[in-house]
């Protein structure tokens, strides 16, 4: 992350103020009271707390080391027994000279590009069998490099953590390094704007140093090595502080102007590191012991970069609150579903006689409603046929045809049929012969025309067929004829 700092006006650190005291209010307001079994591994060395709604109840401290897991186990059990601690959240800050914490300097990048590199340095610097699990905390970017903070696990202690935590049915909240209660103390300190400041901490034995700017956000982390035996811790330590300001100064052109020491009297005195120091150092304003430390480790936030806890199991809880939080949804619907069909059915018992006959006149209308479609359907039938008649005039000729040919009789032949399209009507002409006498050729035609008449095609056949057979009849009487063949010719109009 980059490192800005400006200047600000008094109205705007006015302001700044009132809404960091409003989201510390709200915050708190809104907190639910802490309930949590905090736990410390430090070297083997095991130590426990209980925290019943925000109150420190009971403590206890277990004898010997602890190096493996079945012990570890036993110990989390015993401390749940000996603090009488009722409920399920665990916290647990681990400091072991097994696991591995280093600083790089790499060139500015993605992060996506980043995790690669991280993973793989990660597992060519563990000194264990088996998989290593890291956490990362980026710092100073400058000068195109970017300092990044990492620590390594090895993962299948994390692995036998949470089992501990299933077989005991405690939810792990933290499981951060030692280093973390350190970076928490850096927000609390005063650092002027445009400022940096530097923490010595010495926790356990372990001498860290941690910097960071008026925002109480580290961006340098470093842990120091055990001293020479022909060097004093003191000088040590001051020699490293000097190289971390002039790094500060150089890298983000920021001024330390105080230290501030957070250490074990009894290990190592401020006196004996100032001498080494130009930087006035300045004693913390507390001077905890390792309840405090205890009480500090549950109160971390569970979002740290360095919670070795992982993202499934921190999200657990909120997942089975939520899964209650729908389920009692869901309860509440159908109490009300429940509640407002009985309203429903109460108001329908009350006002049945009117239901009944409301729902009467709805199937007569939906009765009515089914006559009149069919009524409609038969009309639409209707016009269609008609449309199919009148619409397309060309195409008469051939059903009419086919429908002449369903009437004429054996003894009837056609030899020439004519329909013809005038302004106003169809005019149709038919010529034929028939092999009967006169009696039976009048009769045949007689029935054709009736036919005509009738069918769908409404022909209105002209009167003067009679007298054309007539006259045939005549012509045959001073001819002779070989057998009887009369010709007719039938001329009328499609209404």
């Amino acid at each position: 992350m980059s490192l800005a700092f400006t200047m600000t006006s008094p109205k705007q650190q006015i302001r700044s103020t009132i809404r960091h005291l409003s989201a510390h209010v709200r915050k708190t307001s809104l907190r639910k009271r802490l309930t949590v079994l905090s736990v410390s591994l430090i070297d083997g060395r095991f130590k426990a707390m209980s925290i019943i709604d925000d109150l420190i109840h009971l403590s206890w401290e277990r004898p010997g080391i602890i190096l493996k897991p079945e012990p570890l186990r036993q110990a989390i059990a015993d401390a749940i027994r000996h603090t009488e601690f009722p409920g399920r959240h665990i916290s647990i800050l681990v400091e072991d000279r097994r696991f591995i914490s280093l600083t790089l300097q790499l060139p500015m990048m993605s992060l996506t590009d980043l995790i690669p590199i991280l993973e793989r340095k990660a597992q060519q610097v563990k000194a264990w069998e088996g998989p290593a699990a890291w956490r990362h905390h980026l710092g100073i970017q400058a000068r195109g490099q970017q300092n990044i903070y990492l620590e390594i696990w090895p993962q299948q202690f994390i692995d036998d953590i949470l089992l501990i935590c299933d077989e005991l049915q405690l939810e792990l909240q933290q499981l951060a390094p030692l280093s973390a209660l350190a970076e928490s103390q850096l927000g609390t300190l005063p650092v002027e704007p445009g400022e940096a400041t530097i923490l010595i901490s010495m926790l356990e034995g372990n001498v860290m140093f941690v910097a960071g700017g008026e925002d109480g956000t580290s961006f340098l982390i470093r842990h120091l090595a055990p001293a020479q035996d022909w060097v004093s811790l003191g000088e040590r330590i001051g020699t490293e502080v000097n190289r971390t300001i002039m790094f500060i100064n150089q890298q983000v052109n920021l001024t330390v102007s105080q230290i501030w020491f957070l250490g074990e009297e009894e290990r190592l005195t401020l006196e004996e590191v100032q001498p080494h120091v130009s930087t006035p150092i300045l004693p913390c304003p507390v001077n905890p012991d390792w309840q405090y430390w205890l009480w500090i480790g549950a109160t971390l936030p569970m979002n740290l970069s360095n919670n070795f806890t992982p993202p499934e199991v921190r999200r657990a809880p909120m997942r089975k609150k939520l899964t209650n939080a729908i389920a009692a949804s869901i309860a509440v619907i159908m109490i009300v579903c429940v509640g407002t069909t009985g309203i429903i059915e109460g108001y329908f018992a009350k006002n049945q006689v009117s239901v009944q006959a409301v729902i009467q006149q709805a199937e007569a209308l939906q009765q009515d409603q089914q006559l009149w479609e069919g009524r409609l359907v038969t009309l639409r039938h209707k016009r269609q046929w008609m449309q199919g008649i009148t619409s397309r005039p060309s195409s008469l000729e051939g059903p009419f045809l086919s429908y002449l040919g369903t009437l004429l009789l054996p003894q009837t032949v056609l030899n020439k049929v004519s329909i013809t399209r005038t302004p106003t009507k169809w005019e149709v002409e038919i010529t034929g012969s028939t092999d009967t006498n006169l009696a039976e050729t009048l009769l045949l035609l007689e029935q054709l025309i009736t036919q005509l008449a009738a069918g769908p095609y409404h022909v209105a056949v002209e009167h003067g067929w009679r007298d054309q057979l007539l006259a045939q009849t005549v012509s045959a009487s001073t001819h002779e004829r070989t057998g009887p063949h009369y010709r007719f010719t039938l001329k009328g109009q499609i209404s």
